[in-house]
């Protein structure tokens, strides 16, 4: 691999012909392509995303003058991209973001890895997605995720049309053992959620409404704390007589940068009130990762009309999301003439001007990383 590394070659390199054909057999989806295979199509959302490439008629065009990619035409694209089953690319996402794992870095110094769970909205204009309408004549759809805070990576992402309530969505994002810290905004507030969990052992912080009723309220006992912003602590059952939780929970109510008050509840009780406060801060994270995403990955513009074109682009552009964070967290430790914010380096990689170290270092991780991230999965 030469100094002009690009994001397809790192896909490649980390996701093979052989790991796709397995998951291609476990769907039962015969590739009868015989040069644009799944693979490139893969890797032509990825180009595509990092690239910020308006449709795939200029996507023709792009592709005239790349070696990463087998050159197809735009009506070739789009039918690929209209047949491929989406839920296969999105397979390809969950299985690379368990390659690209790494260790996270420990926020607050919390004993576990603290997740943020929430949804963000792609929407178009009238008559471009029949199947999934929305306010309007505008339609839309959702990409709902678990996103690890402390590596600034998704690791669980589901699709559903903008109309779907994210309160929906909940469990689908969760694993199937407890694990972490998730913080929820107040879209996902639900009063048997909270007893499910909390019984489960799942550990939460979640914003509660400002018109929940807090029935029979205990304060807790609280240490004096410098320019704390935290108001109240509490325990007490949520909701009214008529619907309320069957179990205590802690309520912690707080001022933001704003001045605004936010509760939240949590069945955190190891925590200072002002732990659980910095807690909810921290998912403000998963929305600057929402803002990215959407300015530097295209994907407020869609190509196809069809739910596998449209999923299947987005998870590409997801799969471009992974690549870049994974090699630019796992290089940068190694560079001592450059300093790069995760922007610049997409930028650079992009245009194909990276400094000779960064460029040097990305090839010292492929090539002792690759052996060991194809034996993961």
């Amino acid at each position: 691999m030469g100094q002009h590394i690009t994001l397809p070659q790192v896909f490649q390199s980390l996701f093979g012909q052989a790991e796709l054909a397995s998951i291609l057999k476990k769907y039962g989806y015969r590739d009868t392509a015989r040069k644009f295979t799944v693979l490139e199509l893969l890797k032509f959302f990825v180009a595509a995303a990092v690239g910020e490439w308006e449709s795939y008629r200029e996507s023709e065009e792009q592709l005239a003058g790349r070696s990463d990619i087998v050159r197809s035409d735009h009506s070739t694209l789009s039918k690929k991209a209209k047949e491929l089953p989406y839920f296969i690319s999105k397979e390809v996402f969950h299985r690379l973001i368990s390659k690209c794992n790494r260790k996270t870095r420990r926020l607050l110094k919390l004993p576990v890895t603290l997740y943020a769970d929430d949804s963000t909205s792609v929407t178009v204009g009238e008559g471009r997605l029949p199947w999934a309408a929305f306010h309007g004549k505008r339609s839309g759809i959702k990409l709902h995720f678990r996103f690890d805070i402390g590596n600034r990576m998704p690791c669980r992402a589901e699709e559903s049309t903008a109309r779907e309530h994210d309160s929906r969505m909940a469990e689908k994002l969760l694993p199937d053992e407890p694990e972490g810290i998730d913080v929820w905004d107040r879209a996902y507030f639900d009063l048997k959620r909270l007893d499910s969990w909390d019984q489960a052992g799942r550990w939460f912080v979640m914003r509660i409404r400002s018109n929940t009723v807090l029935s029979n309220p205990k304060a807790l006992r609280r240490w004096p704390v410098d320019d704390s912003n935290v108001v109240e602590d509490v325990t007490a059952v949520l909701g009214c007589e008529a619907k309320q939780t069957q179990r205590r929970f802690r309520v912690v109510t707080f001022l933001d940068s704003k001045g605004n008050f936010i509760r939240v509840a949590t069945n955190l009780v190891f925590l200072s009130a002002e732990t659980i406060a910095a807690i909810y801060k921290e998912r403000w994270q998963i929305e600057l990762f929402f803002r990215w995403i959407k300015q530097h990955l295209n994907v407020k513009r869609l190509f196809g009309t069809s739910p596998n074109a449209v999923y299947n682009q987005l998870y590409g552009a997801l799969i471009a999301y992974v690549l870049l964070r994974w090699l630019y967290q796992e290089a940068k430790p190694t560079w001592r003439c450059v300093n790069l914010s995760f922007t610049d380096f997409l930028r650079k990689l992009r245009l194909g001007q990276l400094p000779t170290e960064v460029a040097y270092s990305l090839v010292q991780l492929l090539s002792t990383r690759r052996c060991l991230l194809l034996n993961i999965g």
